[in-house]
C-alpha cells in the first residue's frame, strides 16, 4: 500500500513539472528587433556640378553684298586713242547704269590735245543683266565736235595778239560697244570701242572714225 502512494506522489510530481515546462516555452517574450536607421541617400558631389559650358561663338557680321552696277550712278575719267589717226582724247564721263529697265544713260566730254577739238556725247546705253562683276553693253547716240574750221584763213597777228580762229561744229551719230569690271564695290574699269559718223566736214577734227577708250568710274 505504501509502495503504491509513493509512485502515485511520484506520478504526480512528475506531470507538475512537465506542464510547468511546457508554459514557459509557450509564454516566451517576442524577441525585438533592434531599429534599423535609414541613412540619408549619399549624392555624388561631382554629379551635382554643371558641366562648363563653351563660351558662344563669335557672331561676324555678314559681309554687305556688292551692289550691282546697275541703278547706280557714276563718274569717271577716260583716255581714248583714235584708231583712224585723229589723235587721242582725254575726257571725263557721267552717267546712270540704270534710266529705265536695262537700259543706262551715259555722257561724255573729251579733248584733243593735238587738233584742239572738243566733244561732247550723248550716249542710250543697253545693259544685259547677266550678273557677276564683268557688264558688257551695247550704246547709240548722238553727238557733236567743236574745232577749227576748214574755210578758215591763216590770219596774222595784230599787235602780237592772235586773232581767234574760226571754229565748226560737225554733228555725228554714234555707236559704242564697251564693258565694265567691278574692281571694288565702288570702282569699275571700263573698255570701250566707239564708232563716229559725222553728218558734217565743216571742223578740220570732226572725230570721224574709231576710237578705243580706257577709263576708271567711280559708282555712286
Amino acid at each position: 500500500m505504501t509502495r503504491m502512494l509513493t509512485a502515485a506522489l511520484l506520478l504526480a510530481l512528475l506531470s507538475q513539472a512537465a506542464a510547468q515546462t511546457t508554459d514557459q516555452t509557450t509564454e516566451q517574450p517576442p524577441v525585438t528587433q533592434p531599429p534599423v536607421i535609414q541613412s540619408a541617400p549619399t549624392t555624388n558631389p561631382a554629379t551635382n556640378i554643371a558641366a562648363p559650358t563653351a563660351p558662344p561663338a563669335p557672331i561676324t557680321p555678314p559681309t554687305p553684298p556688292v551692289a550691282p552696277l546697275s541703278s547706280r550712278l557714276y563718274a569717271g575719267v577716260s583716255i581714248a586713242p583714235s584708231l583712224s589717226g585723229g589723235g587721242t582724247a582725254y575726257g571725263i564721263v557721267v552717267g546712270s547704269s540704270q534710266v529705265f529697265g536695262s537700259f543706262g544713260a551715259q555722257a561724255a566730254v573729251d579733248y584733243v590735245t593735238s587738233s584742239g577739238a572738243l566733244s561732247v556725247d550723248a550716249l542710250l546705253l543697253y545693259r544685259p543683266q547677266l550678273g557677276g562683276k564683268l557688264r558688257p553693253y551695247l550704246g547709240a547716240g548722238l553727238g557733236l565736235t567743236s574745232s577749227a574750221s576748214v574755210s578758215s584763213t591763216p590770219t596774222t597777228p595784230v599787235n602780237g595778239v592772235q586773232p581767234p580762229v574760226k571754229t565748226a561744229t560737225d554733228y555725228a551719230v554714234l555707236l559704242a560697244l564697251g564693258s565694265e569690271y567691278l574692281l571694288t564695290d565702288s570702282i569699275a574699269a571700263s573698255a570701250e570701242i566707239d564708232y563716229r559718223s559725222p553728218f558734217s566736214s565743216k571742223g578740220t577734227a570732226n572725230g570721224a572714225g574709231l576710237r578705243g577708250r580706257l577709263g576708271l568710274k567711280f559708282l555712286f
